[in-house]
């Protein structure tokens, strides 16, 4: 006999017998469970990891956009009370004007900020103006109520820009959430059919096959009746 056929003979023996094939036969449901679970994990954990990394840039964009408002309102009352001391001490308009300019030059650049993230295609342009205005030595209304004008929208534009960002924000997050709860629903699922499969094919598997029991000997008075 052949060396190979030798081992194929043991192969067939010792390994692809009867008992490896019903083995095989029994795991079969786990292989496949094992196998869909981490295909659909990984389907699913890409598309977590896209809303992730977009939760992560609007909550980035969220606290950049909240801390300058709050640092340009912050500055805008200090300038305010700063002018009602001012206007009770009735000091120069000269200084009032200094006052002014020194807070907005203080302003400008949370202002250039929330401008940035409001409008990142073409903020630059947009603060032109703006710049133009504050960095000039003014000592008139007119141009106290333009650069007022341009502040107050841009912080109304903020303020909607911040209401937007939340609003995706909360979409994206619940997201996360129901695909999340969905993964951990399928993979429960399969668990489930996985453990109900394997123990109907045990049972089928070591069931197969069995001899049955021989029917019971008939006993010897019953069948011949009563003595004489």
């Amino acid at each position: 006999m052949r060396f190979s056929e030798r081992i194929a003979g043991h192969a067939r023996h010792y390994v692809w017998n009867r008992t490896t094939l019903s083995a095989l036969l029994i795991v079969s449901p786990a292989i496949v469970s094992s196998i869909a679970t981490f295909a659909l994990s990984n389907s699913l954990d890409r598309r977590i990891a896209r809303f992730t990394d977009e939760r992560d840039t609007l909550t980035r964009d969220l606290a950049g956009l909240d801390g300058q408002v709050k640092t340009f309102e912050t500055l805008q009352l200090g300038r305010g009370a700063l002018l009602l001391v001012l206007n009770g001490s009735q000091a120069d308009m000269q200084h009032k004007y200094l006052l002014d300019r020194l807070f907005r030059q203080n302003a400008k650049q949370a202002v250039r900020r929330m401008a940035a993230i409001v409008h990142p295609q073409d903020w630059q342009s947009r603060m032109a103006s703006y710049d133009a205005l504050v960095d000039q030595d003014y000592s008139d209304a007119g141009t106290v109520q333009t650069i007022q004008a341009i502040e107050s929208a841009m912080v109304i534009g903020a303020g909607a820009r911040l209401t937007a960002l939340q609003l995706r924000h909360n979409i994206v997050t619940g997201r996360i959430g129901k695909i999340e709860s969905l993964k951990a629903q399928i993979t429960a699922v399969l668990a489930s059919l996985t453990s109900a499969l394997t123990i109907v094919i045990f049972f089928v598997t070591t069931n197969r096959g069995k001899p049955e029991p021989p029917p019971a000997a008939a006993t010897p008075g019953k069948a011949n009746g009563p003595p004489p």
